[in-house]
């Protein structure tokens, strides 16, 4: 990807999408988690944020919308219903497919506009009539004035100005902006954001309702609209407001909508003005605009500026002084000077809101006070001051809701305030403080971290405070506080993490895999120098290294086995949304109980776990868990329970899904498998109900009656099977009709090293896996036995069938008549089989390789290895070969 910020913004949304998943299905079971939904609230806020960084209006927008209405559900505004939460999923599920297409193309798809488009105004209808925008996608064409009524309250000099633009072929903006009432809290300054607006003509600030008693104002509640003309670019000002872009219209109006006349009317007509009129009227007949606007600079010299009558007169020169005068405009402007009456443009006059301030326009030279303080080095003061307005703050709100309600702008305007330092800490102490606040509703740590530096800015002996050019930093003096710095470092420093490509991790893996298998020919050189060169001591010390150099590659190789070790929530992770969605299609109620989702395996066992996974849940869901009405009339609660679980056993992980629905029966599973032609009529009634339930593996089986999109046609399973032996796992079922069913999965804990058995047949080294051999026995030639006309003996009360490996590969077997035959006992399909070898070598790990070229279609053979002295090692897959 050639964009590296958008290469790290990748997965950094889809963490955030993750969480914000997770967090609204475990709101959906509780509506009251303050925790919850402050969790969510922030992931959604920052992908917003994060996401204006790229050219994507559409996700930022539509993830806008979506944090508006978590914001409602935040400040306990409206409920949080299943239908919220189903709406609020599809929206993240259409940023996620954003997200794909964006690593993909590094754009947004074509159709985002109108996919944003309808998802805003669903989730948008969903909002309080307050929020509701004006419009979310304000037409281009021209307005007039009628329908933008409040252009006649602007001043009349900055219409006059932004007429002179328009006339020059600048379009002129009319930008309405709500914000809304909560947009403190969100980290939002309306009021510097339209100071940035470019091409800024005309600002007027309203109420939108009349202002509350002074006892009763809430000061962080937003209760101001922005109205406001500009002569900028319509894409730059859209970009502007791109993060509030439902809160704003912008409507692009026409020169003619400007021309509104200000002053109080003539007290009764002039002798003057008439003859200005005939005169007038002369000019613009034969065009001549230059001594139409001589005529009006002489009557505007004699006439009140105060008067309507001067105003008709400055904007008849504005009109003559465009590069192309609008003929039609001229006219009306004369008549109105003629008459005293508005002149008749075609728009109506429309009653404005109150205006709570004066009709604004920025001045060069003109900035805040504050911002003069900041400018003329008193920045002291003016951190001080906002210190101490924050530490009031958050004293006057005492009740539990206040408190959450405001830590967050207080924690945000403090984070701006302070810039992070590696030696003080105090941003990482602040936000620790917040988070206590927000969560736990108690505000003491936070105030008296501010009392600190409020005494800090005080220029007292305990600390002292240090300015940057061009910023506000309020810093402890050294030695203030040593203890908390140590403390701030050690937070700093056990928080610490590295991320590193996945590449990377998997080369150091084959490279460790490498020198185990290096360090492997160490024992054949130490056999060589005694038995060769007769050198015992030389044997003696390479052995001593070979312990040495064996204990380090193991260490390192688990330390690297530990970095690509993923815990299972990495795929557990997915099964709430999947849950939840397939129990409200098919109408059942199923509570999901994760366990163990820390359980760590390798990432290729971790990656590889998802599908099956994914069908036995889904085979559970559909086939196993009952409607609730059948539930009902069994005894049983409505609400069905699906386990799943995770656990280490040894050196592999356990899966296990476990259901409390109506179980497999095994009548009906051989019936099923007859009728489907998995196993005739005899084989089927021969089979134990335990054997018969694991048919349900078989491909082509399945009960549904019908094919649905969600079974039905007999693979599922299957695949869950194959997958899982494929990577060495094992798939385990048992059942109790009318009680539930458990699958379990057994998977290695990691791929990267193969352990195997070294064993000889026909005078051949080959390797067989470990984790099918079950034992290694010595069989006397007299306890074989012939049973169905096939070799056997018994172990421990087991018959194991007995198969010469030699014969199965087609090689020749030993010369030597021995007394007892050497046999692997292996477990094959939960069976047990005897293999006979020549001999039995040691264990080894080693790096395996899969066949290719010509070789590539080989079965039996799961692949090669390079053993220590040189030589290439056949591994055999015995699943396939037997």
């Amino acid at each position: 990807m050639s964009n590296a910020l958008l290469a790290r913004f990748i997965p950094e949304a889809r963490d955030l999408l993750q969480s914000s998943a997770s967090g609204l299905l475990r709101l959906e079971k509780s509506p009251a988690d303050a925790t919850a939904i402050n969790e969510v609230f922030r992931a959604v806020h920052t992908l917003k944020g994060s996401s204006g960084l790229f050219d994507a209006v559409a996700l930022t927008r539509l993830v806008h919308a979506a944090e508006d209405l978590l914001g409602e559900v935040r400040s306990a505004q409206r409920e949080l219903d299943s239908d919220l939460v189903d709406m609020l999923l599809d929206s993240l599920d259409q940023v996620s497919a954003w997200i794909d297409h964006l690593e993909r193309h590094e754009r947004l798809p074509d159709d985002a506009d109108r996919v944003c488009k309808a998802a805003v105004g669903r989730l948008r209808d969903r909002l309080a009539p307050a929020e509701a925008p004006a419009s979310s996608d304000p037409p281009a064409e021209e307005k007039p004035a009628a329908e933008i009524g409040w252009i006649a309250d602007m001043a009349e000099a900055d219409r006059l100005a932004l007429f002179s633009d328009a006339a020059r072929g600048h379009p002129v903006l009319a930008v309405h902006y709500v914000p809304a009432e909560t947009c403190f809290y969100n980290g939002e300054d309306p009021f510097g954001l339209v100071l940035q607006v470019p091409g800024l003509g005309a600002l007027d600030v309203v109420t939108r309702e009349p202002w509350p008693p002074l006892e009763e104002l809430d000061p962080y509640r937003c209760n101001l609209a922005f109205r406001l003309l500009a002569s900028g670019a319509r894409v730059e000002v859209e970009h502007l407001f791109r993060y509030v872009s439902d809160e704003v219209r912008i409507d692009q109006v026409a020169p003619d909508a400007l021309i509104r006349l200000a002053g109080a009317p003539a007290p009764g007509p002039l002798p003057v003005v008439e003859d200005f009129a005939e005169e007038a009227r002369a000019c613009l007949e034969r065009r001549d605009w230059a001594a139409l606007r001589t005529a009006t600079a002489a009557l505007l010299a004699l006439t009140n500026p105060e008067l309507s009558t001067a105003s008709a007169l400055r904007w008849l020169d504005a009109v003559s002084a465009a590069p192309f005068p609008n003929a039609a405009h001229a006219a009306a402007l004369i008549e109105a000077v003629a008459t005293g009456e508005p002149p008749r443009l075609g728009s109506a006059d429309v009653e404005p809101p109150r205006p709570v301030l004066a009709t604004l326009r920025p001045r060069p030279g003109t900035v805040p006070a504050d911002a003069r303080d900041a400018a003329s080095g008193d920045v002291e003061a003016l951190a001080r001051r906002i210190v101490a307005a924050q530490r009031c703050v958050l004293a006057e709100a005492q009740a539990l809701d206040r408190v959450r309600a405001h830590v967050g702008a207080v924690a945000t305007v403090l984070a701006r305030l302070l810039p992070g330092r590696a030696d003080d800490g105090l941003c990482a102490r602040i936000a620790a403080a917040a988070r206590v606040a927000e969560t736990d509703g108690d505000a003491g740590p936070l105030l008296d971290l501010l009392g600190t530096l409020d005494d800090a800015t005080d220029g007292g002996t305990a600390a002292a405070t240090t300015v940057a050019p061009g910023t506000a930093s309020v810093v402890p003096a050294p030695g203030a506080d040593a203890s908390a710095g140590e403390a701030a470092r050690d937070e700093r420093g056990a928080a610490r993490m590295l991320k590193v490509d996945q590449a990377k991790v998997d080369l150091l893996m084959n490279l460790i895999g490498e020198l185990v298998v290096s360090k492997n020919s160490l024992p054949f050189l130490a056999r060589r120098a005694e038995h060769i060169h007769g050198s015992r001591e030389m044997a003696r010390e390479i052995k001593d290294q070979y312990a040495v150099i064996d204990r380090l590659a193991q260490e390192m190789q688990g330390a690297i086995m530990q970095v690509r070790m993923l815990p299972v929530s990495e795929v557990f992770d997915r099964f709430p949304r999947l849950v939840r969605d397939l129990a409200r299609k098919l109408e059942k109620r199923i509570d999901l109980v994760v366990e163990g989702e820390d359980t760590a395996a390798d990432k290729t066992i971790i990656e590889a776990l998802g599908d099956p996974l994914l069908h036995v849940v889904r085979n559970a869901i559909d086939h196993g868990i009952e409607p609730p009405a059948e539930r009902r009339a069994a005894g049983k609660p409505e609400q069905a329970t699906i386990v799943l679980k995770a656990s280490q056993e040894a050196d592999h992980v356990a899966i296990e899904v476990r259901d409390d629905g109506r179980g497999i029966d095994p009548a009906k599973v051989r019936a099923a498998a007859v009728a489907k032609g998995v196993v005739d009529a005899g084989a089927a009634e021969a089979l134990s109900d335990q054997e018969a339930i694991r048919l349900i593996f078989r491909p082509g089986f399945s009960t549904a009656a019908k094919v649905s999109d969600l079974s039905g046609r007999g693979v599922g399973l299957d695949v869950v099977l194959t997958t899982v032996e494929k990577l060495g796992g094992r798939v385990a079922v048992t059942s109790r009709s009318g009680e539930g069913t458990t699958v379990r999965i057994a998977m290695p804990l990691s791929m990267a090293v193969t352990r195997v058995m070294v064993v000889e047949v026909g005078g051949e080294p080959y390797g067989i896996p470990m984790d099918i051999i079950a034992e290694t026995v010595r069989v006397p030639r007299e306890r074989i036995k012939t049973i169905k006309q096939a070799p056997a003996f018994v172990l421990r009360d087991t018959v194991v069938p007995l198969l010469r490996l030699a014969r199965t590969l087609g090689c020749g077997t030993a010369a030597a008549d021995v007394a007892a035959e050497a046999v692997l006992v292996c477990r094959i399909g939960g069976a047990p089989i005897g293999l006979v070898v020549d001999n039995f070598r040691e264990g080894m790990d080693v790096i395996l390789k899969p066949f290719d070229g010509v070789l590539a279609g080989m079965r039996g053979f799961s692949g090669t290895a390079l053993l220590g002295d040189g030589h290439v090692l056949l591994v055999l897959d015995l699943k396939e070969l037997l």
